[in-house]
């Protein structure tokens, strides 16, 4: 676990951040954004993602993969730090794959929810006309497109190891947490200030019932003060996770960030636990 001390790592995420190309001049300072589309079945839409590639991309080379939910914000965030530590080799070379929503305003809170929530953030009760079938409730749907559709699509694209990280923040965060014991193909989860406190805390009671004692994952988890009630569900999730031996589990408190801002520190952060032996470098 860590308590975050923000300076001097959080100046060397954003300075990663600018433009900048320490490589040949053949080599273009990052992989241009490729834009791919799926028919969706499982959601009844046709739905984009976005690809970005490593440096030097070698199409005979297995790579891992990095699945960004809520790309609209944070794919333009994780790429380009990807892009320079594989490129550095301070983290193995990465796909990235970023997944937007249709229109995140209306869909966001239905791909990323399983249920509809009777409580606020802050542990007030709300009633339907908060949470309903409109706008939260239909991540069943949006796990099959992840599970059936968008991944066995990258798989055919590109050539890619089955090593497989999801990336979540918010709603993001508690999807991820929520499938951690599901049929899932992934490996490593960073889940970023998940709304545990959604639907009461339904996520730890579903990890409960569904995870494997003996699964082996890798999760990272990050989280901020604001208000109690989230945060509390937060480490609930936290001593939870502690009691499985083969879960691999780093967190971070960030006292000073709030629940938007962390994302990038928590990224960085992140990585770092994820790969410790590449990522030797301050």
């Amino acid at each position: 676990m860590s308590i975050y001390s923000p300076m001097r790592s959080i100046v060397f995420c954003l300075l990663l951040c600018l433009p900048n190309c320490p490589y040949a001049q053949q080599d273009t300072c990052i992989a241009p954004v490729q834009t791919y589309q799926i028919e969706s079945q499982h959601l009844g839409a046709t739905r984009q993602f976005w690809i970005s590639l490593p440096l030097r991309y070698d199409p005979q080379k297995a790579y891992p993969v990095m699945y960004v939910l809520d790309a609209e914000w944070r794919m333009d965030l994780v790429r380009p730090i990807s892009y320079d530590f594989g490129g550095n080799e301070l983290i193995p070379q990465h796909i990235v794959v970023g997944i937007p929503h249709i229109d995140w305003r209306s869909q966001r809170g239905k791909d990323l929810t399983f249920s509809q929530s009777r409580i606020e953030y802050d542990g007030s009760i709300v009633d339907s006309t908060t949470y309903n079938t409109s706008n939260s409730g239909q991540a069943a749907f949006f796990y099959k497109y992840l599970t059936t559709e968008l991944i066995p699509k990258v798989n055919q694209l590109f050539k890619t190891s089955g090593q497989n990280m999801l990336i979540g923040h918010s709603y993001g965060g508690y999807f991820g947490a929520y499938i951690l014991g599901r049929d899932h193909p992934f490996q490593t989860f960073h889940i970023y200030d998940p709304s545990i406190w959604y639907s009461d805390g339904e996520v730890l009671e579903r990890i409960q019932q569904e995870l494997d004692r003996n699964r082996a994952l890798t999760v990272y988890l990050s989280f901020q003060p604001a208000p109690s009630f989230h945060a509390g569900k937060i480490r609930k999730l936290i001593q939870l996770l502690e009691s499985y031996p083969n879960i691999r589990l780093g967190w971070s408190f960030f006292p000073d960030y709030s629940h938007n801002a962390l994302f990038l520190p928590s990224f960085w952060e992140g990585i770092r636990f994820t790969f410790p032996k590449k990522n030797t470098r301050e």
